[in-house]
């Protein structure tokens, strides 16, 4: 609401001195018009300060604060400004980005099939939209998500996955290309047959 009253504010104090300047500057054709002639001038006065980027900016942000206001109102949660959130979106995008480069080409994930059906997955970066309610197809075979653990890095996200109970609603499904899973893990266990030998 604060950032709804004060740019509406400054807004107005803004139109307040452009509509000044612009009857100084429109005095003498405006002289001798009648209240229609004048009604539409004003229109125009206030049509062109409305495009001014500066204008623009000023009306975009009273309307985000009116809209997120309203929102907390009737939602009860807290809509981010639109800017902030793009400034953290691409400084995070940015530093993601920088991260990546600097530490090279990620680990392929190590794959562990457990006894009891469940397969675990560690990962060095989060899996994009692997959340509960998604169903993860791997080898023909469908599962949900049981849990998502931290751990130390490289690989520093763990899935635990359980095989989906028999007629789950699919509301959302991702396959998993486990073949360089795979290859990560065929060279762990010939490096660990090799020891043995």
């Amino acid at each position: 609401m604060a950032q709804f009253l004060l740019i509406a504010l400054v807004l107005i104090f803004e139109l307040k001195e452009y509509f000044i300047a612009g009857a100084h500057q429109l005095a003498p054709h405006i002289a001798g018009s009648n209240e229609t002639g004048q009604a539409i001038i004003t229109v125009m006065v206030a049509i062109e300060f409305l495009f001014h980027p500066l204008s623009l900016f000023f009306l975009y942000l009273a309307l985000e604060g009116a809209v997120r206001f309203l929102g907390s109102l009737i939602t009860a949660e807290i809509v981010p400004s639109l800017l902030v959130f793009l400034f953290f979106k691409i400084s995070s995008s940015a530093s993601r980005s920088i991260r990546r480069r600097s530490s090279g080409p990620l680990l392929a994930d190590a794959l562990d099939l457990l006894p009891d059906g469940r397969i675990r997955i560690a990962s060095a970066s989060l899996k994009a939209g692997w959340n509960a309610s998604i169903t993860i197809g791997i080898d023909g075979q469908w599962f949900e998500l049981e849990c998502e653990q931290q751990a130390q890095p490289p690989r520093s996200v763990i899935y635990v996955l359980r095989p989906s109970p028999a007629g789950k609603i699919l509301r959302g499904y991702q396959e998993y290309d486990k073949a360089g899973a795979l290859t990560a893990n065929l060279a762990t266990e010939r490096g660990k047959e090799a020891d043995a030998s």
